[in-house]
C-alpha cells in the first residue's frame, strides 16, 4: 500500500478494521512525512491495541520535535489516560527515541517504567509543560 497524503495517512490510521501492518505504516509515514498536523492522533495512537502501531506512532512523534513533546505531556497529565500502560511504554519509547529536548525529561522516564501509573508521572509531565510555557514552547492556559 502506498500511502499518498497526511489524510490517507490518518485515515488508514484511525481505520481498525484494516490490517496491522497498514495501520502501522500509516503510522511510519509520518517518519518519513512529518507533519505537525498529525500529532493529535499519533498520540492517540500511542494507546493502540497493536504494539506495533504504538511504536510505530511513538517513533514518528520522536521526530516531530516540541509540538510531539507537548502532545505527549499533554496525555500524561490527563488522570483518565496516565494509567494506561501502553501510553506510558509508548511515551517512555518516544523520550528516549527523541532529540535533545529542551526540558529535562529524565525524572519523567524514570517515573513511566513500570505497570502502574505513578503520581510523580502525572507531576513530572506538568513540571515539564510548565517549564516549556515558560521557554516560549506550547500553548498558554
Amino acid at each position: 500500500m502506498h500511502i499518498n497524503s497526511l489524510e490517507q495517512a490518518l485515515d488508514i490510521l484511525d481505520n481498525q478494521l484494516l490490517t496491522v501492518a497498514e495501520r502501522e505504516a500509516a503510522a511510519r509515514y509520518f517518519e518519513v512525512n512529518p507533519d505537525l498536523r498529525a500529532v493529535p492522533r499519533l498520540v492517540l495512537a500511542l494507546q493502540d491495541e497493536d504494539f506495533g502501531v504504538r511504536w510505530a506512532a511513538s517513533e514518528a512523534l520522536s521526530q516531530l520535535g516540541m509540538a510531539a513533546l507537548e502532545g505527549v505531556l499533554r496525555a500524561l497529565v490527563d488522570p483518565d489516560r496516565v494509567g494506561d500502560p501502553r501510553l506510558r511504554e509508548s511515551a517512555y519509547h518516544m523520550l528516549h527515541l527523541g532529540q535533545p529536548w529542551p526540558v529535562p525529561v529524565k525524572t519523567l522516564m524514570a517515573s513511566l517504567k513500570g505497570p502502574a501509573p505513578d503520581l510523580t508521572s502525572i507531576e513530572e509531565a506538568a513540571r515539564l509543560l510548565r517549564l516549556l510555557r515558560a521557554q516560549g514552547f506550547g500553548k498558554r492556559a
